[in-house]
């Protein structure tokens, strides 16, 4: 930034920068303020070539686009595979300028000015194989979503013909309930019968079972019934596929780095979840991490470790420390100070998946009641509420996390006795500053407890 004459200016610090309005039909293209620096190319493929060697031909290094919907990701890899350096911006960086007219070929023009300036940020993008990565664990989730809806719409068919299955049993995809539904779509239609399929282990009786599957029984909602068992088992089925496809790519990258050879030994068994992956995840985990065990910190899934291979990998130097990288995943403070005085310090609003992975974590650590972080949470929940002890606890998660990862540091729970005599010592402070600043004498602060 340049001071002259009054005005302020900004120094060129990229000089051959180009700036493109990503668009589904069209993308618009400025290497300068000229009509001869402004393009406009198709979408296909042979147009994004074209672009490119235009690119290459005003010799252009940088390009920066904005991230619009899914259309920049096959032209900010072809830009790389010409050579150039591909910057990926948010939207939000670009369009609250007073200023900006609003037209595709300006927008371009816009990004130029200020990607050639320097001020532009470019968001964290992962290597190929991450990206490749995070396409099949996204659809997996999308997998997931689609049979739960499947589930609740069967609760919802049951529940309509009066059939109360989901009353007696937690889960009524478990194996007591799909042998249920699966006697009713056959034609069975006696409660008793239908109660006698029930895994012993249930804890409502016989009889509850029987009159909770005594019902109205319509073809309609029995038709509609079949159809979501069908789309659920079809979900469960093509879940197992994308999981074999993980597999797949997970065993190839550990036996290409050499890091196949590692044997995981857990010190402790995690309690099996409903949509655990259905190969070794804990093993590529332990594997691609050189050695670190994530699954010893309490509250770590399988989601969250999932989550994390898929959308940032096991390399976190793009992130130089720890605090960069919850402040990425915005799980830290975004303190707003004017005049000395702080007018906000909520986390920003984020949709990562990781980040609700870490905060799902958080509730999981809740329930453990014999753990420093559990002491923690349930510490900021009493002082600040349940809201702000989540992302709390998600925060220090995540830099556990970050830690074992880039310092190659093992998990070191701090000890019960050591966590609750710092808090004591901390209250203690906090005592003394509030007498100091009420300045009560020795007498005074002993009759308000006399």
């Amino acid at each position: 930034m340049v001071e002259s004459k009054g005005k302020m200016t900004f120094g060129i610090t990229n000089a051959h920068a180009a700036g493109i309005d990503v668009g589904s039909r069209f993308h618009c293209v400025s290497v300068g303020e000229g009509k001869e620096d402004g393009q406009e190319f198709g979408v296909f493929t042979e147009d994004l070539h074209a672009l490119c060697t235009w690119l290459k031909s005003k010799g252009v290094q940088s390009v920066a686009m904005e991230s619009t919907g899914f259309y920049w990701k096959q032209l900010f890899l072809m830009i790389q595979s010409y050579g150039m350096e591909a910057c990926l911006i948010n939207a939000a960086y670009t369009k609250n300028i007073r200023g900006r007219k609003p037209s595709d070929m300006a927008d371009s023009q816009w990004i130029w000015k200020m990607h050639s300036v320097g001020i532009l940020p470019s968001s964290y993008q992962p290597d190929e194989f991450t990206e490749e990565l995070r396409t099949y664990t996204r659809y997996r989730k999308g997998l997931i979503e689609g049979a739960s809806h499947c589930v609740s719409r069967m609760q919802k068919c049951l529940t309509l013909m009066n059939v109360h299955l989901p009353v007696v049993l937690t889960d009524i995809m478990g194996k007591s309930g799909q042998d249920i539904i699966g006697a009713i779509l056959l034609g069975e239609r006696d409660g008793t019968k239908l109660a006698a399929l029930a895994d012993v282990k249930v804890k409502a009786s016989p009889v509850t079972i029987a009159k909770a599957l005594t019902g109205n029984w319509k073809d309609s909602y029995l038709f509609e019934l079949k159809q979501h068992w069908n789309m659920y088992h079809f979900y469960r089925q093509q879940l197992r596929d994308c999981d074999g496809e993980i597999d797949k790519l997970l065993n190839q990258k550990v036996i290409a780095t050499g890091q196949a050879e590692l044997v995981y030994e857990p010190k402790k068994k995690k309690p099996h979840q409903k949509n655990a992956p259905s190969f070794k995840l804990e093993d590529y985990a332990y594997q691609m991490t050189d050695g670190i065990d994530l699954f010893q910190i309490e509250g770590v899934s399988f989601h969250l470790v999932l989550t994390l291979l898929s959308e940032v990998g096991t390399d976190l130097s793009p992130f130089p420390t720890a605090n960069h990288f919850v402040s990425w995943l915005c799980l830290c403070p975004n303190k707003k100070v004017t005049g000395g005085v702080v007018l906000s310090s909520k986390t920003q609003k984020n949709k990562s998946l990781l980040r609700q992975a870490f905060k799902q974590a958080a509730i999981a650590v809740a329930k453990n009641k014999e753990s420093s972080l559990a002491i923690f949470y349930r510490r900021m929940a009493a002082f600040k509420g349940k809201g702000t002890a989540i992302t709390a606890t998600a925060r220090k998660l995540a830099i556990i996390v970050y830690n074992m990862i880039q310092k190659k540091q093992p998990y070191s729970p701090q000890p019960m006795v050591e966590y609750q005599e710092k808090v004591r010592k901390l209250k203690i402070k906090q005592i003394q500053r509030t007498i100091a600043k009420f300045e009560l004498k020795e007498d005074e602060f002993v009759a308000l407890f006399a």
